[in-house]
């Protein structure tokens, strides 16, 4: 157990796993002390003054981030493991075998390159025979690792630890996925697996039933990402599934400075494809409906931020291409591939986003935030995309207040708007942050 300002926070585990929990936990605070300088957790401590936030669609996810910070982290390490943590504890909306994007927004870069795009998202892959499939690009781990070796602070090995243990030991069914599970209990009846057969089964704060996983996360914690693409767990993937071994092995991250358009004395910086970037920029610059003629398949997504001292942020978006993946298994792990998302249809991924909005001149941050959904159309995203936008010019700094106010979709839509908002400053030169996330999807938003 640890204690910060929330109190202690304590780990429960089975006597018979007291000594491998030791180890892991052993691991992780020994890398921590080798990871950097003594002003390391003095710096990403959850105090009003720092302006740190974290919030995720699932509430362990969440406190694994809350964590990383508190060990010395900075957002980067805190959403590499918030990722890995969302793969076990809401596998219907983010997977190893899937993808998404990352925005991260780095203030010292200076205001032209503030903004970075991490694309991952799960692509079609070629067959053996060259025809394309329905397979989605396995895109995540190398996505990761490629923000990671760019900004991380912490070891790689350090950040998978936390899902590792998720699967094998503390890991419960939060209401969260009991969601997921009822909601989509129809495909997981037609999976042949027992083990998502009888997930759905499983009730809340009960042990997730995920110890084959765990195998997975302890060869990423060994091997590295690469096993997933030219090594064995890659090979076996892609046989499994006759897909092309050597397009597998190369599948990279798109990384490049993201693109903005101004907004005011501000700039709106955004993911996704050129489609989905004009319906932000409208967004941004109108005061009027957004209208598109765009109709497209958005399956489950799930969004996260993670925020440290400064104006240095993360926000990502992740998906499966459907729900609990494509609906059957690869590798001898169980891991669920996804389904491909088409490149020309930018709200085929369940989001709209991730987006930020900073000052051009000095970075400072004054909203990261994404938003996802699961319907059959993208109005409702849309809807909620610029409600977004509208509440932060009636409330900056609030979002809270964005979100509350804002309509929450109808039917099937459940568009999920997450917020981290932070107020010009004041006189004093003080600024406030905040951190929201939509009523009812039963996530977690940590701030001081």
């Amino acid at each position: 157990s640890h204690t910060d300002k929330h109190g202690p926070v304590v780990m429960p585990a089975k006597p018979m796993h007291i000594c491998v929990i030791a180890t892991l936990m052993a691991g992780i605070f020994m890398l921590s002390a080798c990871s950097g300088g003594d002003d390391l957790a003095s710096a990403t401590q959850f105090t009003r003054k720092n302006r740190a936030a974290i919030l995720a669609d699932e509430p362990q996810a969440a406190l694994v981030g809350r964590d990383v910070l508190s060990l010395g982290g900075n957002p980067v390490d805190a959403a590499v493991s918030m990722a890995l943590a969302l793969t076990v504890t809401l596998p219907s909306r983010a997977g190893l075998l899937g993808g998404g994007s990352c925005l991260v927004h780095d203030p010292e870069a200076g205001p032209d390159e503030a903004a970075t795009l991490f694309d991952f998202s799960p692509s079609p892959l070629p067959r053996s025979n060259g025809a394309r499939s329905e397979y989605g690009a396995p895109g995540l781990l190398r996505g990761l690792f490629a923000m990671h070796a760019r900004y991380g602070r912490l070891r790689f090995e350090q950040l998978v630890i936390p899902a590792e243990r998720l699967a094998r030991f503390d890991g419960v069914v939060s209401r969260s996925l009991d969601n997921d599970f009822k909601r989509f209990s129809g495909r997981l009846d037609r999976m042949q697996n027992i083990i998502w057969h009888d997930a759905g089964q499983v009730d809340v704060g009960e042990r997730l039933p995920w110890n084959v996983m765990s195998g997975a996360l302890a060869v990423l914690r060994q091997e590295g990402p690469g096993a997933f693409y030219g090594g064995r767990i890659g090979r076996q993937f892609a046989e499994e599934l006759g897909l092309d071994p050597a397009a597998v092995a190369k599948i990279q991250p798109v990384i490049r400075t993201a693109p903005a358009v101004a907004y005011g004395t501000d700039r709106v910086h955004m993911a996704g494809g050129v489609e989905e970037q004009g319906i932000l920029g409208e967004m941004a610059t109108s005061d009027g409906p957004v209208t598109t003629a765009l109709v497209g398949d958005a399956p489950p997504a799930t969004g996260f931020i993670a925020k440290g001292a400064g104006d240095f942020v993360v926000a990502c978006g992740l998906t499966q291409g459907m729900a609990f993946g494509i609906g059957e298994p690869a590798t001898g792990f169980s891991l669920w591939p996804s389904r491909a998302v088409a490149a020309s249809m930018p709200l085929g991924d369940g989001m709209l986003g991730p987006f930020m909005i900073a000052n051009r001149n000095v970075g400072e941050l004054r909203l990261a935030g994404i938003v996802t959904a699961s319907d059959d159309l993208p109005e409702p995203v849309l809807d909620a995309a610029k409600s977004v936008f509208d509440g932060q010019r009636a409330t900056p700094g609030y979002a809270t207040r964005i979100v509350a106010n804002a309509p929450a979709g109808d039917g099937n839509a459940h568009p999920r708007r997450s917020l981290i908002s932070c107020t010009l400053a004041d006189d004093d030169g003080e600024r406030g942050c905040t951190a929201a996330i939509e009523p009812g999807v039963n996530g977690l938003a940590i701030e001081p």
